[in-house]
């Protein structure tokens, strides 16, 4: 394939003739200016601490931490996550024998990792001729909106993913720039290479699955047209795509959204919703200000007309800039921006609400959806300027790099101090409901950090809020349950308790604060009824065996009493509550309510299944401190 005519290529960046060495020195100079700018932006997350689903990810992970062979095998060909990220999952096994549970190391994997990420983007449009290439990668590093998947260790997925989306990518333009008939064992070798990392990025996220769709539309960029030779190069990715997106939908469904019902309304409000998502994540790439952790929920059901508005938008810009787009042998500007807005569409088309995702549970839009979106719009952008800078006069273009560089320090300025805020938790969603007040998970996940420290009435406010936004959720029920226990109100947390339970009949955690909560408030009878029931779940817990005797014991049934300490003991011989029981049901030594104390929640806190933030340092339920998604989706 002979390499097409300059007028077909639509931009080109133009190298300045120099010696070797000193385009070293400009190359090294320009490579250090995005590391530096990206190692101070996220020093404040160093240290950071775990957030929101870091414990279902990682801490609380036994198959990640396992450093076996066979914990890798299960995490490749039957993980336990919500969606199938096996390589992702696989980068935090290799990390768990080197920092274990200090997340130092694995912020600084994930920092180090974007600005990889952004020096390959700089070779990437730097290869494909862009203009503004090195700008371009700058903006990326800097820019607020990477601030979440950056700071957040549970999106190790899209740092890992990006810089191999990125390697495909570089690869692919490679071998399409190759002579065929000259090179073609080396044309093959870069296009084989392409196809191994993409099939790499997917396996670390499968957010890149439009790619397929980009190496035509790319084609199309740089030809003007797309051929059947072109369509069948993409076959392959098509059916890696395919495939994998297949999985993770069957994934999402059927383990992160399971019986779960997450209202997204009918067709007429998930079109409204795209419409607005796609202008939103337009707008917070051009003016990122005010970002959060979670953006207040769009009420779409049923959608309001205005809420349709963004479509005729979208449909007359996109008119306007296909009317300017040239033709093949004579490419316009709107080519190069239906290229740049066309991967941008493309790459967040999978989050804008036609398919289902377990994070609509929580809000619509999040700005670790727009990490990799966003690059076709800072593309265009790098681009336009270092187009206008290079028209414009002598005199003017010192004011050009002035602005700039304020403009490019702001935007460091505001990545710096967003990144303060996802140094921990209590940061993080403090700054989360200055602006965003009705923000349940902002409630559950600050009052679970507060409870767990003692503070129970900061506790309780944060979950009647969270309770009070979302009364369909049993995990909110609990947690407020478990703030009225510890402050003695024991009718009120059964009521809540039992309502958790009913709207989540599958996490045995609230069930053993339920049967908490009765024993303390000497319902034995109905204690003993809810530990046989979760016993039938977990017939080998001697924790659950040894408290449902102390209600048998407290009901008369001394016999049976017995008969279950012994149970627990045969199943534990060191339990020492169990021991001391049996010892009074016995006669061994004076009955009394001291002796035959319930086991501590911390030892139901041991049940499988669940997710929490640790037991509190006191003897009260423990609170779960989010929703109970098994794959932590809200990462995805």
């Amino acid at each position: 394939m002979a390499r097409p005519p300059t007028a077909a290529i639509p931009v080109r960046e133009t190298v300045p003739p120099t010696t070797e060495a000193g385009r070293w020195r400009d190359f090294l100079l320009h490579a250090a200016i995005i590391v530096l700018a990206g190692l101070w932006i996220y020093s404040p997350a160093y240290h950071g601490d775990w957030l929101w689903d870091d414990d279902q990810l990682l801490t609380a992970n036994p198959v990640v931490q396992s450093g076996s062979l066979q914990g890798l095998g299960k995490l490749w060909l039957n993980p336990d996550g919500a969606d199938f990220f096996p390589l992702s999952y696989t980068a935090l096994w290799a990390q768990w024998p080197f920092f274990k549970n200090r997340p130092t190391g694995y912020h600084v994997t994930t920092i180090v990792l974007h600005v990889i990420g952004s020096l390959l983007l700089w070779a990437l449009l730097h290869r494909m001729r862009v203009p503004g290439a090195w700008l371009s990668g700058l903006i990326f590093a800097i820019h607020p909106v990477a601030v979440e998947s950056v700071a957040w260790v549970s999106e190790t997925k899209n740092t890992l993913s990006l810089p191999l989306f990125l390697l495909s990518c570089l690869c692919w333009v490679e071998q399409d720039e190759e002579d065929e008939e000259q090179e073609d064992g080396r044309r093959t070798w870069f296009y084989v290479l392409s196809m191994v990392f993409f099939l790499l990025a997917m396996l670390a996220k499968t957010s890149m699955v439009g790619l397929p769709v980009l190496l035509l539309l790319h084609a199309w960029w740089k030809r003007g047209t797309v051929t059947l030779q072109d369509v069948i190069r993409a076959a392959p990715f098509f059916l890696i795509s395919f495939v994998l997106g297949i999985i993770t939908i069957q994934y999402q469904h059927g383990r992160a959204i399971g019986a779960e019902k997450i209202l997204v309304g009918g067709v007429a409000s998930r079109i409204a919703t795209a419409g607005m998502a796609i202008l939103f994540y337009l707008a917070e790439i051009v003016w990122p200000v005010n970002l959060l952790p979670i953006y207040p929920r769009w009420e779409v059901d049923p959608p309001k007309d205005w809420q349709f508005l963004a479509w005729p938008v979208i449909a007359a810009a996109a008119a306007w800039i296909w009317a300017n787009r040239g033709t093949a042998d004579r490419p316009g500007w709107g080519r190069n921006v239906l290229f740049g807005l066309g991967f941008f569409l493309l790459m967040v088309l999978p989050v804008l609400g036609f398919v289902t995702i377990s994070y609509m549970r929580i809000t619509w839009v999040a700005d670790h959806f727009n990490y990799l979106p966003m690059i076709g719009v800072i593309a265009l952008i790098g681009a336009a300027a270092t187009r206008w800078y290079e028209r414009s006069t002598a005199s003017a273009q010192p004011l050009i790099i002035a602005g700039g560089a304020v403009a490019l320090a702001a935007c460091a300025l505001l990545s710096f101090r967003y990144a303060n805020a996802w140094a921990s938790e209590d940061a993080l969603w403090t700054h989360t409901l200055k602006t965003n007040h009705d923000a349940w998970q902002a409630h559950n996940r600050l009052g679970a950090k507060k409870f767990s420290r003692g503070d129970i009435e900061g506790g309780y406010y944060h979950f009647t809020q969270s309770t009070r936004l979302r009364p369909d959720l049993g995990e909110t029920h609990n947690n407020l349950g478990s703030a009225l226990s510890a402050k003695g109100r024991l009718d009120e947390a059964i009521k809540e308790f039992t309502e958790a339970c009913r709207l989540t009949p599958h996490v045995p955690a609230m069930r053993v604060n339920l049967a908490n909560a009765l024993f303390q408030a000497g319902r034995f009878a109905a204690a003993s009824d809810a530990f046989q029931f979760l016993l039938e779940k977990e017939p080998n817990n001697a924790a659950l065996i040894n408290k449902y005797a102390v209600t048998l014991y407290r009901q008369g049934n001394k016999d049976e009493a017995v008969r279950q300490f012994r149970r627990a003991l045969e199943i534990n011989p060191t339990m020492k509550d169990a021991r001391e029981g049996l010892a009074v049901a016995l006669g061994e030594q004076p009955a009394g309510p001291a002796a035959v104390a319930p086991a501590p929640p911390q030892q139901a806190a041991t049940l499988p299944g669940q997710s929490t933030l640790g037991p509190p340092p006191f003897s009260s339920p423990t609170p779960t401190g989010k929703a109970f998604d098994p794959l932590g989706i809200q990462g995805k």
